[in-house]
């Protein structure tokens, strides 16, 4: 009996179904090993300095205006997610996925992107075809 107790809970911990509401419930479920974060809608949101690596916020989740400054966020999924206007700088996004995402004015400054994958994402009117292969950007084309 104790251990079917134990299943259930750790089942629980995996994926409740629920996107997490605040940076606390967010920090809590993955501290106790949850990593599946689909629809999550954190807008406007001080998620500065978090530690989320190896999670998934793959599919309609939701960030409008977000603080990721000084995040670890290796290894991270952000596949067919909404990111504009949010603030990566100096965050860890080495192996992290932006494929299929929808990017809009994103600050990257200092930010390690080794590895990260942007494949098939939107960048506000252009999409990246090849492997990280970025559109010029009108400073860069001058």
């Amino acid at each position: 009996m104790a251990s079917q107790d134990t299943k259930s809970r750790s089942d629980k911990s995996v994926e409740t179904g629920t996107p997490p509401r605040s940076r606390e419930e967010l920090v809590r479920r993955y501290e106790s090993g949850e990593r599946l974060f689909p629809g999550t809608e954190l807008s406007d949101t001080d998620l500065s300095g978090i530690k989320l690596d190896g999670a998934s916020f793959d599919r309609f989740s939701w960030f409008f205006n977000s603080n990721f400054e000084g995040a670890s966020l290796q290894g991270t999924s952000f596949r067919e997610c909404n990111v504009k206007c949010a603030n990566f700088r100096n965050a860890n996004l080495s192996g992290a996925s932006f494929e299929l995402a929808a990017i809009e004015s994103i600050d990257l400054e200092g930010a390690n992107t080794d590895g990260t994958k942007f494949v098939g994402a939107r960048f506000y009117g252009c999409t990246v075809e090849d492997d990280n292969d970025f559109p010029l950007s009108r400073r860069d084309a001058a």
